[in-house]
Parts: structure tokens; C-alpha cells; sequence
């Protein structure tokens, strides 16, 4: 099979569902391309393609044909150490071998590189990392990227501005005489000639229709163009209709019957200053829903003070640093790589990971993250990961991963936005011509046409699926749940079961020392660590950590001796001490008869027994075992109480397995199963028709993790892309698959209840304003159908902010995942 690689698109220009679609489409018509989906709430086209048949110049450009522009800025670099024109092709084919770079030009006798690039996949910084991965340094001219978001929300708070003054006048000039009697005598009287202040309106409205009004206008012509109209068309036909009735009364009225020769100017402005005003909002309301990915992206450090050889420092933009360089952090500043600790000891905040607020004290040989926090020393660090390979850039890919894909739930509504726009229209024109059938004269009917162009929303249809999928998936990255594709996220709210693997997600992953019985306590754990200090076994390990963590002094040990099988011996302050299993014990004919019982019991819990003895008498037993996480028996009776079912899978013996079942409350156990066989176990629920969600440690369950409906990783902070989970919990804590189970709950409840809204809004509202109600007395003027539709979308957004609100699970009392007061 041919080569695959992906590329991402922001898209501007689209304002509802059928522009995504049009652009979907267009998109999987491209030769090589073998996926492709458009993200109507980030804006955003990802596609899967083979790049010896396409190009990302082609999919640009198949993008900007059809009407939308595809985000494309320019960069200029200063470039160092270019000597010769081998080192501009040298440069050149670095910055064209970068992701998401269109086309690159290098100027040697400027020192310059200008090029064309995608900012949804690369960004100034990593283009010139790249551009030093090849040895010549470069640096951004511009040192920040052009705020093309902050510049056209400006832009279209002025035409919202001037829409909404002008279309109030308008208002004010046709219906004020209604409602103030002595206002329509003063218009009459200050009038020059008949029909001036409906010339005003005219003059007024074409300033709305033609100034902000162009925002609808112009893509909603070129949609016509295409054959594929869209909620540009329908605001464009529906207004530009109204205003070219009234300008034909207006100058020519004589075409016209009396009853028939009143203008609707209005109509035309208040409604494009409506869906501008509601398009305003819904821009920022996007804003708001991707703060998460802006958030992350904040912690990321701009530059470091590298050191030199000499111990000389300078601050440097981090695309000119090297993995092996060393870099100087003072107290205060953002760690900006992952590296290692070589110098230096400080409190470090790891909330942005860990989600603790307590700082952790960082030293010599520790590793560090990118993105946490110095609070008060100064750290010498060797950089070990830079650019794409930190955990926050891992991260932030991922959340951008859930953020952009389509979810099977919305494939409804891509089918019926492929045809709506048409439907609308078809609508519009049988309105019409029905209310002109049954005698009314065409301004009525004309108004009811209008209505019904300009009421329909295809833009809530289009955003109800990506709207809360930005904000779940955005708000679970912020709680420690990284989905890695949206469609995770769907599926995870549907299982039925969930399988544990025990070790290291059940437990600690670790033997510790959790019993220990004896008259002598204290003196059996000191002889005991004395003699396992040197054994890298784990049981002697958890002995000896034991042993530190009571702060008990090491002893030194004489004529130590390891028996393989049966534990080890030696001399400690003259007494000869064994420590080992029963049959050490028997061998060395030391009687420990009077610790059998509750050496039994230990043995039946799956726990393992140590003896100790010393001078041929048993001092105390130790009961080894690998600890259950403290939060465990809560979380899986939050399963329960959720109608879960629990199994859990476990290559330890039958008898151990069911101990820890039992103390947790787990209904099936897979036991003695290898590591290579856990994949089984998930496929054999499976095939009994379980929805099977696996959670491991990412370690050695791949297979499983791949197999199952949702693997779930079970991850360290540093540790937290693992491929073949859907879902890594970040933070290493169970209570995570509760909120992550939470958040896909509650988000797919969110689309539900957005789809609902979005389809219950057109069904109703679409006959109402053809007039189907109007028998009853009620109708719907092409003023309001305009405020409705701007509304619906608003909906929709607000909606799916309220995910915003969800919070952690905190154990068996949380009433996690509700908004936060």
C-alpha cells in the first residue's frame, strides 16, 4: 500500500453546514485522497491522501476554487551561516520537506527565506527549527504570527455596527409614523417631493445590503455558481428579493396594482443586521468554545537562556535550540523543554500534568516537562525533547486530533444539509406561488418567501456535533482525559463493560510491604532490609523501601549468602539471620508452626510470605503483595452504581485473582491469561455482545488497548501519547475514567439535545413562515424569522458551552461532571 500523510486546512468563509459539506466533498473528489472531513466549529479541513498523487498546493487550491479561502500566511526568515547555492538548495529543501510549508524561496545575498505555509500544521517557530536541524540558524523576521482572527472580528464588528445604526433608522423612518401619529406629520411635512423618505430607505438599505451585507452576498453567489447554495444563498436571495421589490415600487410603481405597492426596505436591512449580529456572536461564541487548545498552547515558552560551554548565557527563541544543549532556569519562569535536571534544586509546579496544586521538589538526575513552572530555585537542564517530541506538543496534537474529527452521530445531519439549502429554496418558491394561487397579491406573497428564506438554519444543524466536541474534548484535556479522535468519545459513552488489566492499573504496579506480624516488628524488618539491600528482586525491594520508609537503618551485613529458591542468609550484629520462604525455614530446621495460620491466610489473599529469623527463632512474618491504588474499590463501585459491568483480566493465579476481586467488588475475572492472549478475552466478550471498554497501563497491552471498542491508557504525565489507546488518562489516577466516562456522557447528551433543537427549529419554524399557520392568526415576518435564525445557531453554541462547567470526578461522594457552581 502507497504512503499516506495528512493535512490540515483552516478554512474561512464558511458560515454553515452546507459550505463544510461543499468543501467535504470537494475535498474527496481530489485524486489520492482516501479521507476527508471539514470541521465547521474550528474551521478546519483534515484529509488523509497519498502524496505521490497530490499535492497540499492542489488541495488549497481545490479549496479556493469553489469559493472559500484556505488560510495560507507568509513568513520570512533571516537565515545564517548560507555560504554558496548549495546551501540555499540545502535550505530550501529543508523548509520544503516541512510540514505544512507550500512553497519556499531562499535569497542568499539577503539572507532571507520567504515562504508560503499552512498555520494549522506548522508554525514560525518549528519552520525555523527545522530550517537549524539542517545547520544554518534562522529566525522569524515577524516575532508574532498575523492575527488574522482578532483583525476580521474587528472588521465585522464594524459592519455589525453600521448595520445596526442604519437598519435602526430605517426602521425608525418606516414604522415610526405607526406608532407616533405626529411623527408621520412631520415626515410628510419636511418631505422635498413624494417618496423621499422612502428614497432615504433605498439609499440607506443599499448601503446595508451592499456594504455588510456583501458578507452573504458574495458567497452566497458563488455557491449559486456552483450549484451547491448554502445559508449565504438563502439570507442573499431571500434580502436581495425584498430589496429589489421595494426598488421596483419605488421607482416604478406604475407596474404594480395600488394594494400591491408597499416597500419592505426594512425587512432587508433589519434582517441582514440580524444574522450579521448573530453570526458576530456566533464567531466569538467559537472562540470561546477552543479556548482549551489556546490555553495549552500559552504554556508553551517562547524562548531559553541557553548555556554555553564557558558558562556564558544568552537568551535564544527555542527553534535555535539543540537536543544535548543545556539551558538555565530562574525562579518564576515556564521550564520551555523536556530535559533532565543536571544542576540546581527547585520547587517545581506540575499542575498543567498532574493536576496537583502542591509544587514537587526537582534535583540533580530528575526529568522535567515543558510548560511547569519554577517556583523558586534555579535548574541547570539537559534538553532531551524539543518541538514536536515534548509532552505538551504530544498533547496539544491530540486534543487538536479529537477537536477536528466527525463523529458517526453526525452523519445524519451531513445528509440532510446536502440537500437543505435546496429544499429551502424549493420551499420559498412553492410559497409563493400558492399564496398567489389562492389570490393574494404578490407583496404577501413576496413576504412570506422572504421568511422562509431567510428563517432557515443550516448553521445549527452543521455545528451541533463539532460545537461539543471542541468543548468536551477541550474541557477533558484540562481534567487530565486526552481523547485521541472524536469518535472515541461517542463510542466510550456506549459501553456496557469495563476490563481492567490488574497490574499497574488496579495496583501500583509494584510489591509493597503490607502486613507484617511478630513480638518483634521493628528489629525483623531492620535484619531483614539489612540482608535484601543488595537483591534487585521485588520482593527484597519492597522490603528494603519498607524499611526507609520507617526511616530504620541500614545494618552491616557479614557472610551473606543468596539461596536460589529459598531466600538468603548471613551475619548481622552477630546473629545469624535467615530471611525466605517456609522452606528455607525447613531446610534450616527452624520451627515455624506457630506462624502457620496466618502465614495460610496471607496465602490464600494472594499475598506473598517472607519469614524472618533469627539465631534459629522466627521473629516476625511478612506479607508482600502488590498494593491496590486507594482509589480503586471507589471508582469501580461508581461503575456499578453507573449499570457497568466489571471484569477484570490478570496473568496472576486463579486464587490471587479472586482476593483482589473480592476486595473490589468485580464481577468476572479472566485469570493465568498471558499478556499475548489479553486481545482474546476482549474479542470473546465481544462476540457476547458486550461493548467492551479495556483500561491498562499502556505497558504491555497493546493488543488489548487496539482490539477493544475503547482502550484506555492508564498513563504517567510523561508518558501520554501511547498509540494504540483511544483514551489516556494523564494523570495516573482511576478516578479519570469516571470523568472521562462523565465528559463523553454528558457531550454526546449535549449533541443530542443540539440535533434536537436544530432539526425541531426548521421543522416547525419553516411551515410558519410559508404560512401554513396563518389560518390560526399566527405568522412570522421576515424581521423575526432573521433574530430567530441568528438565535438558533447562538443555541447551539451556548449549549454546548455549558461543557465548559464539567468537573473531575473526586470519589465515591463526587457529584462530578456537573457545572461548577
Amino acid at each position: 500500500m502507497s504512503e499516506t500523510a495528512e493535512l490540515q486546512i483552516d478554512v474561512a468563509g464558511m458560515t454553515c453546514a452546507s459550505c463544510s459539506a461543499r468543501v467535504e466533498r470537494s475535498l474527496q473528489k481530489l485524486p489520492g485522497v482516501r479521507e476527508a472531513s471539514v470541521n465547521l466549529a474550528n474551521e478546519r479541513a483534515r484529509l488523509h491522501f497519498d502524496p505521490q498523487r497530490l499535492s497540499a498546493q492542489q488541495a488549497v487550491d481545490a479549496i479556493r476554487a469553489i469559493g472559500y479561502t484556505p488560510v495560507v500566511r507568509e513568513l520570512d526568515l533571516a537565515v545564517q551561516g548560507m555560504s554558496c547555492a548549495s546551501c540555499v538548495g540545502r535550505v530550501e529543501r529543508a523548509l520544503r520537506r516541512s510540514s505544512g510549508v507550500l512553497e519556499a524561496t531562499v535569497n542568499l545575498a539577503t539572507e532571507r527565506a520567504h515562504l508560503r505555509y499552512l498555520p494549522a500544521m506548522t508554525d514560525p517557530q518549528r519552520i525555523a527549527a527545522a530550517v537549524a536541524a539542517a545547520g544554518y540558524p534562522a529566525q522569524p523576521l515577524d516575532g508574532a504570527a498575523v492575527q488574522d482572527r482578532h483583525a476580521g472580528l474587528r472588521a465585522m464588528r464594524r459592519d455589525v455596527l453600521i448595520a445596526l445604526l442604519l437598519a435602526l433608522l430605517i426602521v425608525v423612518l418606516s414604522m415610526g409614523g405607526m406608532v407616533f401619529p405626529a411623527f408621520a406629520h412631520l415626515l410628510q411635512a419636511t418631505s422635498p417631493f413624494p417618496q423621499f423618505w422612502d428614497g432615504l430607505q433605498w439609499l440607506l438599505a443599499s448601503i446595508v445590503l451592499f456594504g455588510p451585507g456583501r458578507r452573504f452576498f458574495r458567497p452566497g453567489w458563488i455557491a449559486y455558481r456552483h450549484l451547491s447554495p448554502d445559508m449565504n444563498s438563502l439570507v442573499a436571495t431571500g434580502t436581495g428579493a425584498a430589496w429589489a421589490y421595494s426598488s421596483l415600487v419605488l421607482f416604478f410603481p406604475q407596474i404594480f396594482p395600488p394594494g400591491a405597492r408597499q416597500v419592505y426596505f426594512d425587512s432587508a436591512a433589519v434582517v441582514i443586521a440580524a444574522v450579521l449580529l448573530g453570526k458576530y456572536l456566533e464567531e466569538l461564541a467559537k472562540g470561546r468554545s477552543s479556548a482549551a487548545i489556546r490555553k495549552l498552547v500559552d504554556l508553551q515558552a517562547k524562548t531559553a537562556h541557553r548555556v554555553a560551554a564557558d558558562g556564558s548565557e544568552n537568551e535564544v527563541p527555542l527553534a535555535q535550540l539543540r537536543v544535548g544543549e543545556r539551558v538555565q532556569v530562574r525562579p518564576g519562569e515556564r521550564i520551555p523543554v523536556d530535559g533532565l535536571v543536571c544542576a540546581g534544586s527547585a520547587q517545581v509546579d506540575e499542575s498543567m500534568l498532574s493536576g496537583e496544586p502542591m509544587p514537587v521538589r526537582k534535583q540533580a538526575g530528575d526529568a522535567v516537562v515543558g510548560g511547569t513552572v519554577n517556583q523558586d530555585g534555579r535548574l541547570l537542564i539537559e534538553i532531551r525533547s524539543l518541538g514536536n517530541d515534548t509532552v505538551l506538543a504530544q498533547i496539544i496534537r491530540l486534543v487538536e486530533n479529537a477537536q477536528t474529527g466527525k463523529l458517526p452521530i453526525q452523519r445524519l445531519a451531513d445528509r440532510v444539509v446536502r440537500i437543505f439549502s435546496p429544499a429551502v429554496l424549493l420551499i420559498a418558491l412553492g410559497s409563493l406561488i400558492v399564496w398567489l394561487l389562492l389570490g393574494f397579491p404578490i407583496n404577501a406573497a413576496l413576504v412570506a418567501a422572504v421568511a422562509v428564506l431567510v428563517v432557515a438554519c443550516p448553521c445549527a444543524m452543521g455545528l451541533a456535533t463539532p460545537a461539543a466536541i471542541l468543548v468536551g474534548s477541550g474541557r477533558a484535556a484540562e481534567l487530565g482525559v486526552l481523547f485521541r479522535k472524536g469518535e472515541a468519545m461517542e463510542t466510550l459513552s456506549q459501553i456496557d463493560t469495563v476490563l481492567f488489566d490488574k497490574t499497574g492499573t488496579l495496583t501500583e504496579g509494584r510489591p509493597a510491604l503490607v502486613a507484617i506480624d511478630g513480638a518483634e516488628v521493628a528489629t525483623a524488618l531492620t535484619l531483614a532490609a539489612a540482608l535484601e539491600a543488595a537483591s534487585e528482586h521485588p520482593l527484597a525491594r519492597a522490603i528494603v523501601r519498607a524499611a526507609a520508609e520507617r526511616q530504620l537503618t541500614l545494618l552491616p551485613v557479614e557472610d551473606f549468602q543468596a539461596i536460589a529458591g529459598y531466600g538468603v542468609r548471613g551475619q548481622v550484629e552477630g546473629r545469624q539471620v535467615l530471611v525466605g520462604a517456609r522452606r528455607f525455614l525447613e531446610r534450616e530446621g527452624v520451627d515455624s508452626s506457630r506462624f502457620a495460620p496466618r502465614a495460610a491466610e496471607w496465602e490464600a489473599a494472594g499475598r506473598s510470605v517472607v519469614f524472618v529469623a533469627a539465631n534459629g527463632e522466627v521473629l516476625a512474618l511478612l506479607a508482600i503483595a502488590d498494593r491496590i491504588r486507594d482509589e480503586a474499590a471507589a471508582v469501580i463501585a461508581a461503575l456499578h452504581r453507573r449499570h457497568l459491568q466489571v471484569a477484570m483480566v490478570t496473568g496472576d493465579a486463579q486464587r490471587s485473582a479472586e482476593a483482589v476481586a473480592d476486595t473490589l467488588g468485580i464481577d468476572a475475572i479472566h485469570a493465568e491469561v498471558l499478556p499475548a492472549d489479553k486481545a482474546k478475552v476482549v474479542k470473546a466478550l465481544q462476540a457476547e455482545g458486550r461493548r467492551v471498554a479495556f483500561v491498562g497501563d499502556g505497558i504491555n497491552d497493546a493488543p488489548a488497548l487496539a482490539q477493544a471498542d475503547v482502550g484506555i491508557a492508564l498513563a504517567s504525565g510523561t508518558d501520554i501519547a501511547i498509540e494504540a489507546a483511544d483514551v489516556t488518562l494523564t494523570r495516573g489516577h482511576l478516578g479519570e475514567l469516571l470523568t472521562a466516562l462523565g465528559t463523553a456522557r454528558r457531550t454526546l447528551g449535549t449533541i443530542r439535545g443540539n440535533l434536537f433543537w436544530a432539526f425541531a427549529y426548521n421543522v416547525v419554524l419553516i411551515p410558519v413562515a410559508a404560512g401554513v399557520a396563518s389560518p390560526l392568526g399566527i405568522s412570522l415576518s421576515p424581521m423575526l424569522a432573521g433574530v430567530a435564525m441568528g438565535m438558533s445557531s447562538l443555541f447551539v453554541l451556548g449549549n454546548s458551552l455549558r461543557l465548559k462547567g464539567l468537573r473531575p470526578w473526586r470519589g465515591a461522594d463526587s457529584k462530578a461532571l456537573l457545572p461548577v457552581d
